[in-house]
């Protein structure tokens, strides 16, 4: 195919050919025609997984590091719970309509 030619001439002549390539498992990567030239090239195929940093390329975080990423991470997370309550109580309280009851009505009270 064209682009497999283009790829050839220009990407591989200058770098070389890969010695691996991380994929998210599109099937693009897990073609046949991938798996062949794969194989041609010696290349190995690794498989990502979400949030996964050895296969990603991304440095492993570790000690306080993760604990003080964690912690502002929960402060973000408890800061944009209140503000969605107060949304949503904003809400239910435009929308609500105060009861008014006769004597002799009926209700039910929780006790």
């Amino acid at each position: 195919s064209k682009l497999a030619e283009i790829f050839r001439h220009e990407i591989v002549r200058l770098h070389g050919t890969p010695t691996s390539i991380v994929s998210d498992r599109d099937s693009r990567f897990t073609s046949r025609f991938c798996k062949g030239l794969q194989k041609a090239w010696g290349t190995r195929l690794k498989f990502s997984i979400a949030f996964h940093p050895q296969t990603d390329g991304e440095h492993l975080i570790e000690g306080p590091e993760i604990i003080e990423i964690t912690n502002e991470k929960v402060a973000v997370a408890k800061e944009k719970l209140k503000e969605s309550r107060s949304r949503q109580k904003s809400y239910a309280d435009k929308h609500r309509h105060d009861l008014e009851f006769q004597v002799g009505d009926r209700v039910f009270m929780k006790v």
